[in-house]
């Protein structure tokens, strides 16, 4: 319910809002080529529109893939938890004791799918066509419901096979999340090269509908399809698999541990080495895409070589750098919302792990809390910190190996700059995190809403002309944008403080609350 009314609120809100935004020719002639740059292309997708789009038109090109962004991460999240997450709390072996079929639960997860999509879209539909949009048309609207929402759901039925090919919650969600960002990327890739070949994913379908220009149904009719056929691949792999394993069979261990093994933090990683190193590379990837159309982003001589003759090479190569610039400060923004994602996760897991009574064992040695929490911590911090310096590198190295004019790139100091201009925010939401672990882990959720809200205040604040105080309300908006600006020094020193405060805040917390041994 909570998802709902959030992506419900923020798309018909933005709706509602757009028209003030975007309801003059003039107003929408100062975006509209905005929007067909390719650094914009590669972040918003590539949408067809008429000489004089409308506010509608508008819209759909501003909000569609970023919303669908959104819709597919909370099918994940319910499909998955629905299906392997309640097999590895033993609910799917307590309810398959009843005279039920074998099948049941996974069709109780695919149906809760298909319902709370089909909420989403009718509220879609509904709420586009009650905000009186210029340009709006009712089929349109109900386009952008229904197919928003078959996408999704082709995403979340792809999580239910993930389910039963692994043996855990945390392998299905990493499998789903790696399917998911190849389909992003080749989105991405594809649509700054050459969009007719964005067909060639699921997520780049959600553009081929063009609502509010010439409205096509065969995107929505493909979803359909291969969520059916999602469905019949999970069912045929949930019948041909025991109880509490996963079709794919897991690697046997060793016989005796390694030296390595010689604490919490050693177990920790040798638990999850698997998943932090996919959220490294996987970001460094994402980096190394993005840095690729560096070339394309930043070259005013390929789309106009006039302009050499008028104003002379090295006006051009400036102007070209400042375009980077700015098109990086954006991407560090969205590098540094990710990077926080592995950290929390396994801040997190303490909790997970203790509700599952995986550290029963543990405890009944001589082992401290103080020694578990902060192995938790710390592990989370470095993980994410290392995901996100990672994914700022690859994305500037690569960028700048990728330009025609290396003066065009971007300096040793704005790398750094870069990197140590959202480091902060990174560590306030860790810091969030073990806050919440050590004394109210049962509002673990709140945030993951904090990210996301701060993410979108900041990512799309300037399309929406949201107010400042509105993208200063998330750590990600408390330091300059960079490296278009410097870094402020002294939010920085504050927001390190906050942080460490938050970290021995949770741990005084975990060291008093009585521990959920199940």
């Amino acid at each position: 319910m909570i998802w709902v009314l959030i992506l419900a609120g923020l798309m018909v809100g933005v709706a509602y809002k757009f028209t003030d935004i975007f309801g003059t020719q003039h107003e929408i002639a100062a975006i509209k080529d905005t929007l067909k740059s390719p650094a914009m292309v590669a972040l918003l997708g590539a949408f067809k529109f008429t000489n004089n789009p409308s506010t509608a038109q508008i819209f759909s090109t501003e909000m569609v893939v970023f919303m669908v962004i959104t819709q597919i991460i909370m099918n994940i999240m319910l499909g998955i938890h629905a299906t392997r997450g309640e097999e590895d709390q033993g609910i799917t072996e307590l309810v398959r004791s009843r005279a039920v079929g074998q099948l049941a639960p996974l069709s109780a997860a695919a149906l809760e799918l298909v319902i709370v999509n089909a909420i989403i879209a009718v509220i879609y539909g509904a709420g586009l066509g009650l905000s009186g949009m210029h340009g709006m048309t009712t089929a349109g609207n109900w386009a952008v419901g229904l197919g928003l929402s078959a996408i999704s759901l082709v995403f979340g039925l792809l999580g239910l096979v993930a389910a039963q090919l692994a043996d855990h919650s945390a392998s299905a969600t990493g499998l789903t999340y790696g399917l998911f960002g190849l389909a992003y990327i080749v989105r991405m890739m594809t649509d700054v090269q050459n969009p007719d070949y964005t067909w060639w994913s699921p997520l780049g379908w959600v553009e081929k509908i063009s609502p509010y220009y010439h409205l096509n149904w065969l995107p929505i009719v493909l979803s359909l399809v291969t969520a059916i056929i999602l469905f019949i691949l999970a069912a045929s792999i949930n019948l041909h698999r025991d109880l509490n394993a996963g079709a794919l069979a897991t690697r046997p261990g060793r016989r005796t541990a390694s030296s390595f093994l010689r604490g919490p933090a050693s177990l920790l990683w040798r638990r999850e080495h698997n998943v932090i190193i996919g959220w490294i590379i996987g970001i460094a990837i994402l980096g190394m895409t993005y840095g690729s159309i560096y070339n394309t982003v930043g070259d005013m001589l390929k789309t106009n070589p006039t302009m050499q003759q008028v104003f002379g090479a090295n006006v051009l190569h400036e102007a070209n750098h400042v375009m980077l610039v700015n098109f990086t400060s954006t991407l560090v923004v969205l590098m540094a919302a990710v990077a926080a994602i592995p950290g929390i996760q396994l801040v997190y897991k303490l909790y997970s792990d203790e509700t599952n009574g995986w550290l029963e064992s543990l405890y009944a040695r001589p082992l401290s809390r103080t020694r578990l929490f902060f192995s938790y911590v710390i592990t989370g911090l470095l993980s994410s910190l290392v995901t996100f310096a990672g994914a700022i590198s690859s994305l500037i190295f690569v960028g700048n190996a990728t330009l025609d004019h290396p003066k065009d790139g971007l300096t040793i100091f704005e790398f750094w700059q870069s990197i140590w201009g959202q480091l902060p925010a990174i560590l306030v939401f860790i810091g969030i995190a073990a806050a919440i672990i050590g004394w109210w882990p049962r509002i673990r959720f709140l945030n993951w809403l904090y990210l996301g809200l701060g993410f979108i205040m900041i990512y799309m604040g300037g399309m929406l002309k949201l107010p400042k105080w509105a993208q200063h309300l998330s750590p990600l908006g408390w330091m300059n944008k960079v490296p278009t600006h410097d870094v402020e020094w002294a939010n920085f020193s504050w927001m390190l403080v906050l942080s460490i405060g938050l970290i021995l805040l949770g741990w005084w917390g975990y060291r008093r609350r009585d521990l959920h041994m199940s």
